[in-house]
């Protein structure tokens, strides 16, 4: 029984750990895109919705979310499920733009970012599939 609950706690920990790791992961990067308004270029008709300043406002709060979710320990669902879903979102975005570039132009630089996205991606999956509400 002592087992289980040093299990339990030690899991509820490593969860809120990933809340706030990833957390950051998204803020940082919602920074570096406000900071660099020309970061995605290819193709030219859509630069201007890639460098969106809403967009990366939207991934600047669903990390913050994160962040707060993860150091607070908040158990809101609605506000946790939010932060993840809009999470993966801009992740997703940012994922789609980085394809075109790849595969559009060759434009290699981009395939770190691919994996790290990806990475992220499949990251906060994770996290929603051991959020447990009832803590």
């Amino acid at each position: 029984m002592l087992h289980r609950k040093l299990n339990l706690n030690l899991h509820h920990k490593l969860s809120r750990w990933n809340f706030i790791k990833t957390g950051l992961l998204i803020v940082s990067l919602a920074v570096c895109f406000i900071v660099d308004r020309t970061y995605f270029f290819y193709p030219p008709s859509l630069a201007p919705a890639w460098n969106n300043l809403w967009v990366d406002s939207i991934g600047l709060l669903a990390g913050l979310v994160l962040v707060l979710c993860g150091v607070l320990d908040v158990h809101v669902d609605l506000l946790v499920k939010l932060g993840l879903g809009v999470s993966v979102a801009f992740l997703t975005v940012l994922l789609v733009a980085a394809f075109f570039h790849v595969v559009g132009l060759g434009y290699f630089r981009f395939h770190p970012a691919i994996v790290f996205e990806l990475y992220s991606i499949v990251n906060l999956m994770q996290i929603a599939y051991e959020y447990d509400p009832q803590d």
